[in-house]
C-alpha cells in the first residue's frame, strides 16, 4: 500500500516541481521501543505554502516482503527504499507510537527548493526508489543530509565543536534501556566502532544531525552566510509511553549467576570425582552458536564495523567441531586436549583483552571466565583425583 501511495503522491509532486512557494523542512523523530526505533528516524517534508499540498521523504522504507529479506539482512545486503507520502499519513505513524515529530525549516531560495524537490521526486521514481542499506554510512539521515547539500548554491558549514565519541559510544547511548539489544550489539560491533567517529559518520544519528544542523551556516562563493535553520515547529508531541519490560535480569546479572553455578558444579566434581560433562556440553555448545553467529558476520556480511571483531577470537564455532571429542574424554575421565588449548587460549584473550583495540564487555569477560574455569578444571581434576 506503501509503494502505491508513494507513486501517487510523487506524481503529484511531479507537476508541482515548478511551484515557486515552497519550503522545505527537516523532520527528526524522536526513538521508538522497536530495535529498528531506537534512533529515530530523519526525513524531508516539502510544503507549497500556495496549495497547502505536502510532501514527506522518506528514506527509511523496507518491506519484509521483499524475496530473501531475512537472509539478505543477516547478510548487510538490505535494500532500502524512498517513498513520498503526504504529511498527515507520516504523522499518524508516530502518533501512534507516541514519538514526537519536529520539523526545522530550512533557510534556502526558491531555486534551491526546487532543486531538491525535483530530486527528491525523480528518487522516488520505480527505477531509482531503491538503495542499498548501510546502518551506519548510508541510511535515512546521512541519505536527507547529502540531499540537502546537492541542492544548496554553497557549502554547508559546521559552527558546534564536534563531540569525541566513537559509534559503538551513540550505539550505547540510543540502545541503554535495553539490556539485552545493548549487550547483543556489543557482540557484533567490531573495533571499527571504537575509533573516533568523524563528524560525517557521527551523523547517522538523527538527533546528531539534527542538532549539527540547526547550529550549521550556509556559505557562498561571494562569501556570503546564512544560517541554515531559520525556525521550527513540534509537529507532533512527544506522549509518555510505558518502557516494555522484556527478560527481567540483565545480561551482566545472568553471566554472574552463571559463573556462580559454574563454580558450585565445579567444586562439586571435585567433590565427587565426577566431570559434570552435560553442564559442559551446554556451556561449549551455546559459545560454539554464539560464535556460529559471530564468525559468519566476520567473514561473510557487508554489515560496518562487524569484519573487525575481535571477539571472534573467543567466540566462534570450534567449539562445536571438537565438542563430540571432548565430550567422549570427559565421560572416560581423560583430559581432552582441547581444554590444554582452551585453557591456554581464553586465558590470554582475557590478560589482552585490555590491549586489544575494541571495547570488550564485562559481560563477556565475565563470560570467559566461566569457559576458563571449566577447561582448567577439566585439566587439573583428573590430576587431582589420581593423587587423592
Amino acid at each position: 500500500m506503501l509503494v502505491w501511495l508513494s507513486l501517487a503522491a510523487a506524481t503529484t509532486a511531479q507537476s508541482a516541481a515548478s511551484d515557486d512557494s515552497l519550503e522545505v523542512a527537516l523532520l527528526t523523530c524522536s526513538p521508538g521501543q522497536e530495535v529498528y526505533e531506537y534512533y529515530g528516524h530523519t526525513a524531508l517534508l516539502v510544503r507549497s505554502a500556495r496549495s497547502g499540498q505536502t510532501y514527506v521523504f522518506n528514506y527509511g522504507v523496507f518491506s519484509y516482503s521483499q524475496p530473501g529479506f531475512v537472509w539478505r539482512f543477516v547478510r548487510g545486503k538490505t535494500d532500502y527504499m524512498v517513498a513520498c507520502a503526504p504529511l498527515e499519513y507520516f504523522k499518524r505513524e508516530y502518533e501512534a507510537r507516541g514519538s514526537s515529530v519536529r520539523a526545522d525549516y530550512l533557510n534556502l531560495s526558491q531555486a534551491e527548493a526546487q532543486r531538491l524537490f525535483r530530486a527528491l521526486v525523480e528518487n522516488c521514481q520505480p527505477e531509482n526508489r531503491t538503495y542499498r542499506y548501510n546502518f551506519f554510512y548510508d541510511n535515512c539521515a546521512t541519505r536527507v543530509r547529502d540531499m540537502i547539500a546537492r541542492a544548496l548554491d554553497g557549502q554547508i558549514e559546521y559552527n558546534n565543536e564536534v563531540k569525541r565519541q566513537s559509534l559503538r559510544d551513540i550505539v550505547h547511548r540510543q540502545s541503554a534501556p535495553y539490556k539485552w539489544s545493548y549487550f547483543g550489539q556489543d557482540l557484533l560491533l567490531g573495533a571499527e566502532a571504537d575509533r573516533p567517529a568523524p563528524r560525517p559518520a557521527q551523523q547517522f544519528a538523527p538527533d546528531i544531525l539534527q542538532e549539527d544542523l540547526l547550529q550549521a551556516s550556509v556559505s557562498d562563493s561571494a562569501g556570503g552566510r546564512r544560517p541554515l535553520v531559520v525556525r521550527s515547529e513540534m509537529l507532533v508531541p512527544l506522549r509518555e509511553v510505558p518502557l516494555e519490560q522484556g527478560f527481567p535480569l540483565s545480561p551482566l546479572a545472568c553471566a554472574l549467576g552463571l559463573l556462580a553455578l559454574t563454580v558450585c558444579i565445579t567444586l562439586w566434581d571435585r567433590k565427587r570425582h565426577r566431570l559434570a560433562w552435560g553442564y559442559d556440553a551446554l556451556l561449549l555448545t551455546a559459545q560454539g552458536l554464539a560464535g556460529c553467529i559471530v564468525a559468519f558476520l566476520f567473514f561473510c556480511s557487508d554489515h560496518p564495523a562487524v569484519d573487525s571483531n575481535w571477539l571472534v577470537l573467543l567466540l566462534n564455532p570450534l567449539p562445536l567441531v571438537f565438542l563430540g571429542w571432548t565430550l567422549r574424554a570427559e565421560r572416560q575421565r581423560r583430559t581432552a586436549l582441547y581444554h590444554w588449548v582452551a585453557a591456554v587460549w581464553t586465558a590470554a584473550f582475557m590478560v589482552a583483552a585490555a590491549l586489544i583495540p575494541q571495547e570488550i564487555s564485562g559481560t563477556v569477560m565475565v563470560l570467559a571466565l566461566c569457559l576458563l574455569l571449566r577447561s582448567v578444571a577439566n585439566v587439573w581434576l583428573p590430576r587431582a583425583w589420581r593423587s587423592d
